[in-house]
């Protein structure tokens, strides 16, 4: 009889499962339960480190490319993730400091700043016609506002999460402990991983690749690291 997965399992493939389209979903879900049947591959975070090795890490790297930014930071994140899965120590420290650019970019682009910026515009302008401005100077007021706030609410919301969650996350890869990266909310950083890779405003396409990559990660063992984007 196969065991129930971890919790951070159950929470990560709930999330993957609801964020396809219903018939990829359904289809995906059977799959991911023949997997689980086979019971070939302990659900471990071996399993996590391979899925960011193998599909999250080359998705991040490929938005960062198509973004023109350098993609150093996810190579280096890359490389620990393949030490993890080799069996070689990567202390609490490296990891923070090597997870926390990636994540800081992660939230950044899963911010939305565009959507952002468009709202902080039209709610200022609506102010500032209500208050009696004129077309031209209602504009320039909406365009002001959002200028002055939505770059500096974007740069907090990176930063405070990637912050929290590089040390938390850390914590739990340099211990391999599955209780502990149960409680960084596995789910939500995975929300934000689609954000920031969708090429599709309901993120569908995103969705249904982390999917088919954390199936790829059960599917695969035993583990043997290929290389960053292999």
């Amino acid at each position: 009889m196969t065991s129930a997965p971890p919790t951070w399992f159950a929470e990560l493939t709930g999330v993957l499962h609801e964020g396809q389209s219903e018939t990829a979903g359904a289809d995906w879900a059977r799959r991911l339960h023949t997997a689980l049947s086979d019971g070939r591959v302990p659900v471990t975070l071996d399993v996590v480190h391979a899925w960011h090795l193998y599909t999250v890490i080359p998705l991040l790297a490929a938005a960062d490319a198509r973004a023109g930014r350098t993609t150093a930071a996810c190579a280096a994140l890359a490389a620990a993730h393949e030490r993890a899965l080799e069996g070689r120590s990567v202390t609490r420290e490296e990891w923070a400091d090597l997870l926390e650019p990636v994540l800081r970019q992660v939230y950044r682009d899963a911010y939305g700043f565009e959507e952002a910026f468009a709202v902080a515009y039209e709610n200022a302008r609506a102010y500032a016609v209500a208050n009696g401005f004129d077309g031209a100077d209602a504009d320039k007021y909406g365009t002001d506002y959002a200028e002055s706030t939505t770059e500096p609410n974007t740069r907090a919301y990176a930063e405070a999460n990637a912050l929290a969650n590089a040390r938390a996350v850390a914590a739990a890869y340099a211990t391999a402990d599955a209780e502990a990266f149960a409680r960084t909310f596995p789910g939500a950083r995975t929300r934000a991983y689609a954000r920031a890779v969708a090429a599709d405003a309901r993120h569908t396409s995103a969705y249904a690749r982390l999917a088919e990559g954390l199936l790829t990660a059960l599917e695969r063992g035993p583990f043997k690291p290929l290389g960053f984007m292999a």
